[in-house]
């Protein structure tokens, strides 16, 4: 992809589709910092990179950065693999693509994050990174139908209501079915 130190980083854009420069706290977030310092990093992209459904090309450049850094810094919690799960979602709708010559390596390298999700196997995982892994590892291998169910299913209302759905099946089946007695 895109090195951290090429000057095309100055003209990308953003989720509000105006210039955000990304390597810049890509390159803070690979020299380690604090833990707090990596939660502050996090919101920023949650903030800059994504916004209502718009992403854009420093959206997608700074994915497989992420992943690498998250794998070497050893990062944990739900943000990467739910940013790269959110991003990738939103790829696949009305927003910019991936210049042609960039999509192999792009592809290619966002499916690393299986090795950033299995670095926190030895861990519980919330309801939060279980929905965000999943969701990551849906998007990345290109199925994003899938993907946009998982993440919904961080929301307890809505898994209830879909268990609910599930139990009640063959009844609600018929009902619409016109097979109601």
């Amino acid at each position: 992809m895109l090195d951290l130190e090429d000057k095309k980083w100055k003209f990308l854009k953003g989720g509000y589709r105006t210039w955000y420069d990304a390597s810049v706290l890509l390159k803070e977030l690979e020299a380690l910092p604090d833990e707090y310092r990596v939660k502050e990093i996090m919101e920023e992209f949650w903030q800059e990179l994504h916004h209502q459904g718009d992403v854009d090309l420093a959206s997608y450049f700074s994915l497989p950065h992420l992943i690498r850094i998250g794998i070497k810094n050893k990062i944990k919690g739900y943000d990467i693999p739910a940013l790269v799960a959110t991003i990738e979602i939103q790829r696949h709708s009305n927003n910019p693509s991936i210049p042609p010559e960039y999509l192999a390596d792009y592809q290619r390298e966002i499916k690393d994050i299986t090795q950033l999700i299995n670095q926190n196997q030895e861990k519980e995982w919330s309801r939060a990174y279980a929905t965000s892994a999943t969701a990551a590892i849906a998007a990345v291998n290109g199925q994003i139908e899938l993907a946009k169910i998982i993440i919904e299913m961080n929301d307890t209302d809505l898994a209830e209501d879909f268990n609910f759905l599930m139990e009640n099946y063959d009844d609600i089946k018929d009902f619409i079915d016109g097979k109601n007695s």
